[in-house]
């Protein structure tokens, strides 16, 4: 099993930073991926997307699920791209008067040998656009609030 986690701050109140994130059309804003049948659900267990985007030139198109809500705390969801499925966990945490927003995702590639080595591949892989993505949805929410 191999993590990467990453944590930003944001000054919105968690039951705000929570909601945006419930929507997987704005909370998913991914570089170089496009969301497709977009389903969301009332309490966010079941809401789905398809994700579409490239790697080393190859399109690929995976399902994402969100399997766990624990409002305002917590979203889990499933990510599945052919042989890569992590679980990605998102928690909100108070903090003065803003929300502390970690990103934890999890791989576990069972293949004899070269797992590991996947596995760690596929955290480096995802280091810059796990930064890029929580940067967005800071921007999106200190934004509004401004406005």
């Amino acid at each position: 099993m191999a993590k990467l986690t990453r944590s930003v701050i944001i000054a919105s109140p968690v039951e705000e930073v929570f909601d945006y994130a419930l929507d997987v059309r704005k909370f998913f804003d991914w570089p170089d991926t496009a969301l497709a049948d977009v389903v969301l659900t009332p309490d966010g267990v079941g809401s789905s997307a398809r994700l579409w985007t490239h790697f080393l030139g190859f399109h690929m198109e995976a399902g994402l699920e969100y399997t766990e809500v624990v409002r305002p705390e917590r979203i889990t969801a499933e990510v599945g791209f052919a042989m890569e499925h992590p679980t990605w966990t998102f928690t909100f945490e108070p903090v003065d008067g803003g929300t502390k927003l970690t990103a934890q995702g999890e791989w576990h590639v069972k293949l004899p040998v070269v797992g590991n080595t996947f596995e760690h591949m596929m955290v480096k892989e995802h280091e810059d656009g796990l930064e890029l993505l929580l940067a967005n949805v800071k921007d999106q929410l200190e934004a509004a609030a401004a406005a």
